[in-house]
C-alpha cells in the first residue's frame, strides 16, 4: 500500500469526524485533498457528497462514487439521498410564484446560489399617484350625489301617490280617547233554577260521611276458573328429606390478610439467545456492517449475536481492528443537533466510536447512528458484562 492511499485514508477519517460535528466546510476541504491523492477510491467522493453545498453537486459526487464501486451499498444510499434532496429543492422552486412580467413599479431581485440555478423574485414597490387625481374623484362623486338627491325631490313633488303616502305618514297618531266608541250590548237572560231536587238528595246523605258506591252485580252462573295444577293442600315432606327454608340473601365480606408474594424476576427479552454456552478461547467482538449484526466470540465459537444499527453513509462506522479502551456504565453523548443523556453500557473502542445501549429508537437492522454501534439496552448490558477493557473489536463490511 503506497503512502498516498494511507494519507488519503487519514484525511477521510478526519473528514468523517468533521461531519459528525457538523463542520461541512472542513470536511469538504479534507475530502478534496483525499480525492486528489486517491481519485479511484469511493470514500473521498462520498465525503464530498455529504459536505456538498447544494443537491446538484452532492448527486454528482455520489454518482462518481457509485461508478467507482457499483457494489457499494453506501454509494447507493448516497445517490438515493442526493436524488431526494434534489427533488425537494425542485419542488420548492416550482411552488414559489415567479412573475413572468415585472411591472415598472417593481424591482427585480436575482439571488444566485453556488451552482447552475438562479432564483428570480419580484418585490412590489408602492406606486406613486398623481396629486391631481386625488381631488378629482371625490368632486365627481359629490356632484353625482347632489344630482341624484335633486331628482328624488322633483319626483316627490310631482307624484300624487307619493303625496298621499306623505299625508298618511303626517296624520296624527291615534290616542287613548279616540280608540273607544259607545256600543249597545244586549244583556243575557237568566233562568231561575229549581233547587228542590238537590235539597231532597242532600237530605238522604248523612253530613260528613262519604256516599258508598253501589256494588256492581256479578252473574251467579259465571264461576271463577281454578287452575288444575295448583294443589289444594301443602305437600308433606318426607322425614328423611331436610327441609329447605328460603331466606333473603345477605351480602357478607370476609377480610383476607395480605399474602406475601415473591418478587417478579423479568426474563431476558433478547431475540437472539446464546448459540453456545461458552467457547475455549479469548473473547472478541465482530461487527458486521453489511448485515448490521454483532457477534460475541470465544475463540472460534459464537456465544451470542445481536441485530444492531451502525453509522449512516454520511457518518459511517470506522472499519478495522480495535480494542475496548474504556467502559462507562452510563454517560451522555452530544453532537450537532442532538443531546442524549444517560446512554447505557458504553464501550469505546476508537475515539468517539463505541458500542452502547439505545433507548431513542427501535429501528435496529437499519443504519441510524453517527458512527457508533447501537444495541438494544438489555443486549448491550449483556455484552458490557461479558467483555472487558482490551477486548478486540473487529469492524468490517
Amino acid at each position: 500500500m503506497n503512502n498516498k492511499i494511507i494519507e488519503a485514508r487519514e484525511l477521510i477519517a478526519k473528514a468523517r469526524e468533521s461531519l459528525r460535528y457538523g463542520d461541512k466546510v472542513s470536511a469538504k476541504q479534507l475530502g478534496e485533498q483525499a480525492a486528489r491523492l486517491a481519485p479511484d477510491m469511493e470514500d473521498p467522493w462520498l465525503v464530498l457528497a455529504a459536505s456538498a453545498p447544494n443537491p446538484q453537486a452532492a448527486l454528482a459526487y455520489a454518482r462518481k462514487a457509485l461508478r467507482l464501486n457499483p457494489q457499494s451499498a453506501r454509494a447507493r444510499r448516497g445517490v438515493e439521498w442526493a436524488s431526494g434532496q434534489l427533488k425537494q429543492a425542485q419542488a420548492s422552486q416550482d411552488r414559489s410564484p415567479i412573475s413572468p412580467k415585472i411591472a415598472p413599479n417593481q424591482v427585480e431581485a436575482v439571488t444566485s446560489l453556488p451552482g447552475k440555478h438562479a432564483y428570480q423574485t419580484a418585490v412590489a414597490m408602492p406606486a406613486l399617484k398623481s396629486p391631481r387625481k386625488n381631488w378629482l374623484l371625490p368632486v365627481l362623486l359629490a356632484g353625482a350625489g347632489l344630482l341624484f338627491i335633486g331628482f328624488i325631490v322633483l319626483f316627490a313633488l310631482a307624484s300624487p301617490a307619493l303625496a298621499s303616502i306623505v299625508s298618511i305618514v303626517s296624520a296624527p297618531a291615534p290616542t287613548q280617547e279616540n280608540l273607544w266608541a259607545s256600543v249597545e250590548i244586549a244583556k243575557p237572560q237568566v233562568t231561575p233554577i229549581d233547587g228542590s231536587a238537590f235539597t231532597a238528595q242532600l237530605a238522604d246523605t248523612p253530613t260528613g260521611a262519604p256516599a258508598e258506591a253501589s256494588p256492581t252485580s256479578v252473574p251467579t252462573d259465571v264461576s271463577t276458573p281454578t287452575p288444575a295444577d295448583v294443589p289444594t293442600e301443602a305437600p308433606t315432606l318426607e322425614a328423611s328429606t331436610p327441609a329447605v327454608i328460603e331466606t333473603p340473601g345477605a351480602m357478607a365480606m370476609e377480610i383476607i390478610p395480605d399474602t406475601p408474594t415473591s418478587e417478579f424476576a423479568p426474563t431476558s427479552s433478547a431475540p437472539n439467545p446464546p448459540l453456545a454456552s461458552s467457547g475455549n478461547g479469548a473473547r472478541w467482538i465482530d461487527v458486521d456492517l453489511t448485515n448490521q449484526r454483532v457477534y460475541a466470540y470465544e475463540g472460534d465459537v459464537v456465544v451470542n449475536s445481536f441485530i444492531v444499527s451502525t453509522g449512516t453513509w454520511m457518518t459511517p462506522t470506522v472499519t478495522g481492528e480495535y480494542k475496548v479502551y474504556v467502559k462507562i456504565r452510563s454517560g451522555s453523548m452530544s453532537g450537532p443537533g442532538y443531546y442524549l443523556p444517560d446512554v447505557p453500557y458504553i464501550m469505546y473502542f476508537y475515539k468517539g466510536y463505541g458500542l452502547h445501549g439505545t433507548y431513542w429508537h427501535n429501528n435496529f437492522g437499519t443504519q441510524m447512528s453517527h458512527g457508533c454501534v447501537n444495541l438494544r439496552t438489555d443486549e448491550a448490558g449483556w455484552l458490557f458484562n461479558w467483555a472487558s477493557v482490551g477486548t478486540l473489536v473487529n469492524v468490517h463490511y
